[in-house]
């Protein structure tokens, strides 16, 4: 392993190679500032990641002229990329996350060459640690021929299945930089009817699985509330400290990714309970079904009257992606005694539109069949779809739409 300036570790990358970025809080800010400084020795070079809640630094320069960015999740910030819906700068894969181990890897549909993470210093054990982000990480080190890390000193050394041996490093770099951090933003008053409707169907000693944003990070802080709860998700944020602070007995804690402040990562350095794994443990339905009261909850953009959900574009614009959400939805339906639910406002925010419609919009897509949806909550309340008939679904669903649309939803049925 050689440690060397910015500019010299982009240089180890070879155009015409396919390199996979991370994602989510782990954003390697000084890498990124130095790779678009120098992208124009690049012609052909492809950059993955997944979902990144950084500012994507990467994509500054160069974008469809040096280089192509491909992805299996989309942001805010891509979706004027999605917009222009060139094929020169942008490529989306349509991925189940469960699926990412199979496909992203070397000899893989998305044959990846190189790897940046960005880790902790050196630790006195021969190893970093891959702190708040281990998700796909782990594994993309093990596929990957050249490893390039960013040590930065404020990356919290973590839990389970984090650490990496220094030898397995090729380039690393050192950096101070803060790390990328991740706001859930306030919740509105609606949200707080949609958190208690959620919280009456987690049953105690059930195991729980979180999407990201305002709704599952309160959900996360008050299950502290029922007795027996474990978390096992692919995401935990800002909400966690409180669950550990407030909760009471010894939680299994099990995740991925930690997405929120300098105050969590923090809280979160060599805490005993925080379990972080690989995307092969996160994310396997298999192994979560074997959960007993697996509870999944995540959102959606909108849901037609048949129960079909839409979880990844506005129209035909990408703005998420598949994600882990059929994973855990379909382990929710095998684990005994597991729930799965998609919570969701009965209106955009603009109050003008409803997130239950007749049918999915022009252009969008069906994240999850109608088959696998569950549970369906807006602030009116709870629409239980699984096992019931069309008919039966279409009037569950408009009796939890906002009362503006009840009677226009109602007229589409005749």
């Amino acid at each position: 392993m050689k440690i060397v300036e910015p500019n010299t570790a982009v240089q180890a990358l070879e155009d015409g190679m396919t390199v996979a970025f991370p994602g989510a809080c782990a954003e390697p800010r000084q890498f990124y500032a130095a790779f678009s400084s120098q992208v124009e020795r690049f012609s052909r070079l492809t950059v993955c990641s997944g979902l990144s809640l950084g500012a994507y630094g990467f994509l500054d320069r160069g974008l469809g002229e040096h280089f192509h960015y491909l992805t299996w999740q989309a942001a805010p910030r891509l979706r004027k990329l999605f917009r222009e819906n060139d094929r020169r700068k942008l490529s989306f894969v349509p991925l189940r996350l469960s699926d990412l181990t199979r496909v992203v890897r070397r000899d893989g549909a998305i044959p990846v060459d190189a790897v940046v993470v960005q880790t902790t210093p050196p630790l006195p054990d021969g190893t970093v640690s891959l702190g708040i982000s281990v998700g796909p990480n782990r594994h993309l080190v093990e596929q990957a021929r050249l490893v390039i890390a960013e040590f930065n000193s404020n990356m919290p050394v973590t839990g389970g299945d984090s650490r990496i041996p220094l030898e397995r490093i090729d380039v690393a770099l050192e950096s101070d930089l803060p790390l990328a951090v991740y706001d859930t933003g306030q919740p509105e008053a609606r949200d707080e009817a949609i958190i208690e409707h959620v919280l009456s169907l987690v049953p105690q000693r059930a195991c729980v699985q979180l999407g990201i944003g305002a709704v599952p990070d309160r959900v996360l802080a008050r299950l502290a509330d029922i007795d027996g709860v474990d978390l096992y998700s692919g995401m935990l944020s800002e909400g966690l400290v409180r669950f550990l602070e407030n909760v009471r007995h010894r939680p299994r804690v099990l995740t991925g990714e930690l997405a929120g402040s300098a105050a969590l990562y923090a809280y979160c350095d060599g805490h005993a309970l925080v379990d972080m794994q690989g995307m092969d443990v996160t994310h396997g339905p298999r192994e979560l079904a074997r959960l007993e009261r697996f509870v999944s909850i995540n959102s959606a953009v909108e849901i037609d009257l048949q129960g079909q959900s839409n979880g990844e574009t506005l129209g035909s614009t990408q703005i998420s992606g598949v994600g882990g959400s059929l994973d855990y939805i379909e382990a929710a339906a095998q684990s005994p005694g597991g729930v799965s639910i998609i919570a969701m406002p009965s209106t955009t925010a603009d109050g003008k539109r409803s997130k239950i419609v007749p049918s999915l919009a022009p252009g969008s897509v069906v994240t999850t069949p109608r088959y696998c949806v569950d549970c369906v909550i807006t602030e009116f309340g709870i629409a239980r779809l699984r096992g019931r008939s069309l008919w039966d679904r279409a009037e569950a669903l408009i009796g939890i739409a906002h009362p503006d649309f009840r009677d226009e939803l109602a007229d589409s049925l005749r």
